[in-house]
């Protein structure tokens, strides 16, 4: 398994204010040929508003390089923990807890034939109670193993606790991806969840509860939760909340001890069979980089303006054009994916440039086409109608025409983001949609003003699998927008 390449925040919702701006003096110029438009947006860019816009499409364009990275990395669970599994990845979950128990409870422990221990977890609600969840899609009802495994480390060192505490997370992360556990149980759960729940209980092995009735002194005791033949990923508050797990043991009908944990993780184990093929998974940052054909696209600029390319003078700069947009169509085939909530998904793109003599990756910006988005809706989408996917490219394309006199090749990262509400709307954000409504009065008729939020991104991931192996395969179009001033009239 390959890490991450990098771990930042899913990013999937642009900056709206930059995006707005953009759209209000690109959009016409791009797609209605305004030249008011496209002088406005030249001088703001710093050209002479003399440059012509010209089109250029690369057909029959074949990928150089493409690989998967495959997100394992431990993640924090301290606020959201997801259990249980979905699109071929199983989701563990960590517990860390560390505790004195008293020891008058413990005689009781040892005493009661009725001893046990449970583990609660509250279900994370503004998830499954949000507006836009889909409720049929997810059935709270489900029969399934669950292997529980346990480490318990005891001692009567009045340090012991602190030392517990001292280890940072990173290294607690760190350990799970080498865990050996002490013990093992397997036990059968049934998850069902009626209207208005809010908690699980889920019973701890006989095993388990043996073990914390030999404790004298401080006991650390950490726990995972492993179901990977659940039918879905289930989600719950970490212990950083209002509503943290409970770790309870009882000794008889009526005496209870509890304890919350201070740390929990989650760790994914991918199942998928094929390694090789590129499937991008989603709620995790698994993320695909692709190589285009450098040559490819040099030769074909070469032959449409009719001279050399690069440009290989001076610093080695080209500014006889830039990219005012870049947009890579691709087949598309959702058959081979799967998603749990239904709704189309966004593909995030970002592209490596140039960046005080390095390069890093930078979030591409999507520019909207309302006639296009009206009529079929988004283009970067998966999972909606339509057999074809286009990505917007323009900030790596402006870098990589600028310097290719370098050598450099065009990269760019792909990722599943966030789940689209509304695939026709011709925005790219959140926004309050008011009318005037009209409603009767003991007094006669009556005008009120009314407003509602329409989301266009559901607020939650989308555990999905998408696999690009078979589009990746086939023949793309690369089509170029160029803002260009060359031969007479530089």
């Amino acid at each position: 398994m390959k890490k991450q390449i990098f771990n930042n925040s899913f990013g999937a919702r642009p900056v709206v204010v930059a995006l707005l701006l953009l759209a209000i003096v690109l959009t016409s110029c791009l797609f209605e040929s305004d030249d008011n438009g496209l002088e406005s947006w030249l001088s703001s860019q710093g050209m002479p508003s003399s440059y012509k816009v010209q089109t250029l499409s690369i057909n029959d364009l074949k990928v150089a390089s493409a690989e998967v990275f495959l997100d394992t990395l431990p993640k924090s669970a301290d606020n959201r923990a997801v259990f249980g599994h979905a699109s071929n990845l199983t989701h563990d979950l960590f517990v860390d807890m560390a505790f004195v128990p008293d020891s008058s409870f413990i005689r009781k422990l040892n005493e009661s034939d009725t001893s046990g221990a449970f583990m609660y977890f509250f279900w994370l609600r503004p998830f499954y109670m949000a507006k836009k969840f889909p409720s049929d899609s997810l059935p709270y009802k489900e029969e399934m193993n669950v292997s529980i495994e346990w480490k318990l480390d005891a001692s009567t060192s009045g340090g012991f606790i602190d030392s517990i505490m001292r280890i940072t997370d990173a290294g607690w992360y760190e350990s799970l991806t080498e865990w050996k556990p002490d013990a093992s149980a397997d036990t059968v759960f049934n998850m069902h969840v009626a209207a208005g729940d809010t908690l699980i209980r889920l019973q701890l092995p006989t095993a388990l509860v043996d073990s914390l009735k030999k404790i004298k002194g401080s006991a650390h005791l950490q726990l995972r939760f492993s179901a990977p033949e659940a039918k879905h990923e289930y989600r719950f508050y970490g212990d950083e909340t209002y509503y943290p797990p409970i770790f309870s043991l009882y000794s008889d009908s009526t005496t209870f001890i509890s304890f919350n944990p201070f740390r929990m993780a989650n760790v994914v184990r991918n199942e998928e069979e094929c390694l090789e093929c590129l499937v991008l998974h989603g709620g995790v940052y698994d993320s695909l980089v692709v190589e285009l054909p450098s040559e490819r696209i040099l030769k074909a600029l070469s032959e449409f303006y009719g001279d050399d390319f690069p440009y290989t003078k001076g610093d080695k700069n080209d500014v006889r054009q830039t990219v005012v947009l870049a947009q890579l169509t691709m087949a598309r085939d959702d058959s081979k994916g799967s998603n749990e909530f239904g709704y189309p998904i966004q593909v995030v793109v970002g592209s490596y440039v140039d960046s005080a003599d390095g390069q890093i990756r930078r979030m591409e910006n999507y520019r909207l086409n309302d006639d296009l988005i009206l009529e079929d809706g988004h283009q970067n989408l998966v999972f909606h109608k339509g057999d074809s996917l286009s990505l917007q490219l323009t900030y790596g394309m402006r870098d990589f025409l600028n310097k290719a006199s370098d050598g450099r090749s065009m990269k760019f990262i792909m990722r599943l983001g966030y789940p689209f509400l509304q695939e026709k709307d011709t925005t790219y954000s959140d926004y309050v949609k008011t009318w005037k409504d009209t409603i009767k009065t003991a007094k006669g008729d009556s005008i009120v003003s009314r407003k509602d939020t329409v989301s266009l991104f559901f607020s939650y991931l989308d555990y999905a699998r998408y696999d690009f192996t078979e589009s990746f395969e086939k023949p793309m179009t690369l089509k170029l927008w160029l803002a260009s001033k060359r031969g007479d009239e530089e």
